[in-house]
């Protein structure tokens, strides 16, 4: 059964009532809802993806801004911890005596147990992924020394926001189970990167299953690069060797799926009419291989056939014949 999911949107509305529309719908719980421009047009759109422990959405919009207050806090509500992954505009949040300006690539926290402030200057686009105080603890930190923060855009945080926005972008289309896994995998590569900003109270162990699929999504992205090794991706995701290893131990280990991950896009490229005339060569080293003939011995053991069996039969060109002599005169 796939994860319920809602889309929310003002294109129906009448550009007059569209603002009106979207504070009483898709912000009502978000505390008391303003703009800063009234007269310009306004316009918005949001999936909402959500399970019993938690939501994501992801939302395009014109400008608002947002005061929570003390009496918007429902104190019998489960206390809920939000992270924020800006895509567009500049925003601004503060909650807990901190605060900060919020551009495309930042990583925001705000705790939905204590009033806070935000908002946008400009149209934006954002993601937000919505989990138990409790299980942001055991996979990230303390909520408190968390709220009101933010984190730069930094290499260190590629793997995160990669991971965030594939997930956000495939989330409605996931089983229950399947979501809870991707998420439990964008939980780990948050704690990874924050690890020692903030003592956790309880580690939690990814499973093998987010292990497999964060270790599947850094291949993908990095397969190109000749020198990816397992150890690469180990230090990349925060994963211990034991657990790495073990995640692959029945599909003939890590670095097998490297090497079948370039040999399922190698095939993909030699059977693409728009790569009809690109050198086989030029596909291997595309994908990470490091000589042809490496490449053509683990493709005929992978697939039974080799590269160039793959490729269409160019049509010959048309040939003159000889011209035959003249019969000889009698």
């Amino acid at each position: 059964m796939l994860v319920p999911s809602l889309v929310e949107t003002t294109n129906h509305v009448e550009p007059k009532q569209a603002f009106e529309f979207w504070r009483c719908t898709a912000l009502a719980a978000f505390g008391d809802i303003g703009r800063r421009h009234p007269r310009e047009r306004f316009a918005a759109k949001r999936l909402t993806v959500a399970s019993a422990g938690w939501s994501l959405t992801h939302t395009v919009s014109s400008p608002v801004e947002l005061e929570f207050r003390s009496r918007h806090v429902d104190r019998n509500a489960r206390a809920m911890v939000v992270i924020g992954l800006g895509l567009d505009g500049i925003g601004y949040h503060e909650q807990h005596g901190r605060g900060a300006q919020l551009n495309p690539g930042d990583i925001s926290f705000l705790s939905r147990n204590r009033p806070f402030v935000a908002g946008t200057q400009s149209a934006y686009g954002e993601i937000r992924l919505a989990v138990p105080r409790e299980v942001f603890e055991a996979w990230v930190g303390d909520a408190d020394a968390f709220a009101g923060r933010s984190l730069n855009p930094h290499p260190a945080g590629v793997a995160f926001r990669t991971r965030l926005c594939t997930v956000a972008a495939s989330i409605a289309w996931m089983s229950e189970g399947e979501a809870q896994t991707a998420i439990e995998g964008v939980l780990h590569l948050l704690g990874h990167l924050v690890d020692g900003t903030a003592r956790r109270t309880k580690p939690a162990e990814v499973s093998q299953a987010a292990v497999v699929s964060l270790a599947r999504a850094h291949i993908a992205r990095r397969m190109h690069d000749p020198d990816l090794a397992p150890q690469d991706i180990q230090r990349a995701l925060g994963l211990s060797r034991t657990s790495l290893y073990r995640a692959f131990a029945e599909t003939g280990g890590i670095a097998t799926a490297i090497r079948d991950a370039r040999l399922d896009l190698a095939r993909r490229r030699l059977e693409a009419a728009r790569d009809g005339k690109v050198r086989i060569a030029s596909i291997a080293y595309a994908c990470g291989f490091t000589d042809v003939p490496t490449f053509n011995r683990g493709f005929r053991k992978r697939f039974g056939l080799a590269p160039g069996d793959l490729r269409p039969a160019q049509p010959q060109a048309n040939r003159v014949s000889p011209r035959q002599p003249d019969p000889p005169r009698p």
